[in-house]
């Protein structure tokens, strides 16, 4: 066991054993508060000093130690190496802002075993952190539409198209597609979700559809999403929903804030046909995820209440009979709910972003995200109608707090990791 993780798991349990994570501030008096305080830092310092000595966070450390790769930055330069040293080439198309781009790095090319086979490799990698005019004939020539974008071309100088890989790629999955692309050979049938999503679009069938509505649906369970449950609860429970019918409602009005997020992007996609997700995954726009899960985290663990302020409460509820401030709180909860979720885009909605930014089709923009966002709103749909069961849990006992303080625990780690690529000190 390595001593960042037995740190990191004695801070853990010190922080649960003796500072009062669990208990209510009201029951606490100055001293305790400190304590709780103080134990909340333990837990949460020690939460991700476990998870990076696991591998789970931050770049791994491999057990013969990181390999390194060596990178061109020219790609015509590389292109003539290439051809003259008979060697096969692979480009990778990366940014600052990527966080796949930097897991790739950090998981994937560091590791011993690739790191070797690349060293037979021509291997460049394109700094595309600001979209500048002179990547347009690099971006068209590779379709390039979001990042990572890792392209593979023969000694022969010919581009293995459907081995092009998008996203981030485990060392065993990656090592298998440079198997085919030294074979010269093809990917082949793709069988995973985004796969099917790309072959469906291609073929103009109905069901890609269902797809992206699945896809959605996995979206909802990923980190960025699922953490933004019990929040959703509290809106949609007691203090929201009168009934079935209007938990229903609300619920739908959050989605339609989800839709409205996803589908400007899609139109954004279709209409400027280039790169896109630097916006998305900027530093300000994970900075902003990032205080997104602080601030819920702190709110649970009772050092503030999120509320909409009491004088526009009380025009809302002037204007709309008491109803219009709800709508309206779920609303901007759905849409931030998208942006929150932006840094987990994963190879299926690129591919969708992919198609659009393509074809250039509005209308496809803002069919294929509004059913992508319908999926990712289902389990909040669900939730939203029938959280009147939920309501009916008996309010009184430790456990509440245990669970509420256990959620603040889990979002403000969340919210850290997010913090690391902009502060890279962080544990």
């Amino acid at each position: 066991m390595s001593p960042t993780l037995l740190i990191g798991l004695a801070l853990l349990i010190a922080g649960l054993l003796f500072g009062k994570v669990f208990v209510a501030n009201f029951e606490l008096e100055t001293t305790g508060k400190i304590r709780k305080g103080l134990g909340v830092v333990a837990v949460v310092a020690g939460a991700l000093l476990a998870l990076r000595a696991l591998g789970l966070i931050g770049a791994p450390v491999h057990a013969e130690g990181g390999g390194e790769v060596t990178w061109r930055s020219d790609p015509v330069t590389a292109e003539v190496e290439a051809r003259e040293k008979r060697q096969p080439m692979m480009i990778d198309f990366s940014a600052e802002w990527c966080k796949a781009c930097k897991e790739l790095e950090a998981h994937t090319f560091s590791e011993p075993g690739v790191a070797k086979r690349l060293s037979a490799w021509v291997t460049v990698r394109v700094d595309m952190t600001d979209d500048r005019p002179e990547h347009k004939p690099l971006r068209e020539k590779y379709k390039i539409q979001g990042l990572p974008t890792v392209a593979f071309v023969t000694a022969d100088g010919r581009w293995l198209e459907d081995l092009t890989l998008t996203g981030f790629e485990p060392a065993a999955e990656f090592n298998a597609r440079l198997d085919r692309a030294e074979a010269g050979q093809g990917a082949g049938a793709d069988e995973t979700l985004a796969g099917r999503i790309k072959s469906g679009l291609k073929a103009g069938s109905w069901w890609v559809y269902l797809l992206v509505f699945l896809a959605g649906v996995v979206g909802s369970l990923s980190p960025c999403v699922y953490p933004l449950i019990p929040i959703t609860i509290s809106l949609f429970g007691a203090r929201s929903a009168s009934s079935r019918a209007h938990g229903f409602t609300l619920s739908l009005v959050y989605v339609l804030g989800i839709a409205v997020t996803y589908s400007t992007l899609g139109v954004l996609a279709a209409t400027s046909g280039g790169l896109f997700g630097s916006a998305l995954q900027s530093a300000w726009v994970v900075g902003t995820v990032a205080t997104v899960f602080v601030a819920m985290g702190l709110s649970m663990l009772g050092v503030f209440e999120i509320r909409i302020p009491d004088a526009v409460n009380q025009r809302l509820n002037n204007v709309g009979g008491g109803h219009s401030s709800r709508f309206l709180t779920s609303f901007l909860m759905g849409t931030v709910a998208g942006i929150v979720a932006a840094p987990c885009v994963g190879p299926p909605l690129v591919a969708v972003l992919a198609y659009v930014a393509t074809t250039g089709s509005t209308s496809a923009g803002i069919t294929l995200l509004s059913v992508y966002s319908l999926g990712m709103g289902m389990l909040f749909i669900f939730l939203g109608t029938f959280t009147q069961y939920l309501t009916r849990i008996p309010k009184s006992g430790g456990w509440m707090e245990v669970v509420k303080g256990g959620m603040g625990i889990v979002m403000l780690v969340v919210g850290l990791v997010y913090l690391q690529d902009i502060i890279p000190f962080l544990p």
